[in-house]
């Protein structure tokens, strides 16, 4: 079953295995993946994505010269992105030296794991990118100060000493950082905001998403930041814990929920 996908949602070319001719006509095709023809899970595992994207696969061998009937179709196709699947065990360096020579104007890149696995996982995760929510609730805030500091913990936080309040939050290693969120009562003239910040191993704190902020609302609203480029935070949890401060929750503002809104796997950068 999983071959007969893989042949329907893709073209294939063999180079001198099989006669390229039969891939239909296309002019400057947006992406082309390149897969070894020595072995199948990598042109396999492509399938489904290759499928989705209207691209063709090419498989060629580990090592130059690029077969002749491989290099007619990919001038032919004139890719504006290629793609090698698979290590450097698979498709050599060389290779791709190769097929960098023979597209100029195409952007060359590889998905490669340590095996075939990790291989078609990294490819998985760059095709199919899965979005989610990382949320924390009121209760999960304390103070700078907790054992002085005037603090209401519970549905929603407040503190009426500073008006400062932290939790930690958990982030996916890797994920792309998309948006802040926060859940606030607003019920008197001081900005309520909500910051992320990263936390590396020395204490030294840097801003990963610029804030959401409100001016008084009157009550419940929900603010947010949506100008994170894309692209521009990624999670790095092997130097960095995750941490929301939020200032100006005195009296009559208060905190309710913060939400981070993330994406793993590609891009839109």
């Amino acid at each position: 079953m999983a071959l007969i996908v893989l042949l329907s949602a893709i073209w294939v070319a063999r180079g001198d295995f099989a006669d390229a001719g039969v891939v239909p006509s296309g002019e400057g095709i947006a992406v082309v993946y390149v897969a070894v023809s020595t072995n199948y899970p990598d042109s396999l595992g492509v399938g489904p994505g290759a499928g989705g994207n209207a691209a063709p696969i090419i498989i060629v061998p580990t090592n130059p010269p690029i077969p002749a009937a491989t290099t007619t179709e990919l001038e032919r196709l004139d890719p504006k992105t290629v793609i090698i699947v698979g290590g450097t065990a698979v498709i050599s360096q060389a290779m791709q030296d190769a097929l960098e020579a023979l597209l100029p104007n195409a952007a060359v890149s590889r998905i490669g794991g340590a095996n075939r696995y990790e291989t078609n996982a990294m490819f998985s995760a760059a095709t199919f990118p899965i979005e989610g929510w990382a949320s924390i609730s009121a209760a999960a805030f304390t103070a700078n100060e907790p054992a002085t500091d005037t603090v209401l913990i519970g549905i929603v936080a407040s503190n009426t000493s500073d008006g400062h309040l932290y939790a930690p939050i958990q982030l996916p290693h890797g994920a792309e950082i998309l948006e802040l969120e926060a859940g606030i009562y607003d019920g008197d003239s001081n900005d309520v905001v909500v910051h992320l910040y990263r936390v590396n191993n020395t204490a030294n704190f840097t801003l990963a998403a610029a804030g959401a902020t409100s001016s008084f609302a009157g009550g419940y609203a929900t603010v947010s930041d949506t100008t994170i480029a894309a692209g521009t935070e990624i999670v790095d949890n092997e130097n960095y814990a995750y941490l929301v401060i939020v200032t100006g929750v005195a009296p009559g503002n208060f905190v309710v929920n913060v939400m981070v809104h993330y994406r793993l796997g590609v891009s839109t950068g």
